[in-house]
């Protein structure tokens, strides 16, 4: 039973490593709440199909209303 005790720790250990890196919008973090579109205000889909390496590796979104490329947390990316 103790065998496992390690290995929980450390999977503790990294899920609140990523979610206190969500919280000063790190690349590395997680982002726990829904996204809005800055330019249209539309509510971007909870489940996201990336439409390129990056999106896939970093996470974010192009908002299928008015096409902005945003990043995980909302942000508009040039």
């Amino acid at each position: 039973m103790y065998q496992f005790l390690p290995a929980i720790a450390t999977a503790v250990i990294v899920l609140l490593f990523f979610i206190w890196k969500g919280k000063s919008q790190s690349k590395f973090g997680i982002n726990l709440k829904r996204v809005i579109c800055p330019v249209c205000k539309t509510k971007q889909p909870v489940i996201r199909m990336p439409h390129d390496l990056q999106q896939s590796l970093w996470g974010g979104t192009i908002c299928p209303k008015c096409g902005t490329r945003l990043d995980k947390y909302g942000n508009i990316i040039s």
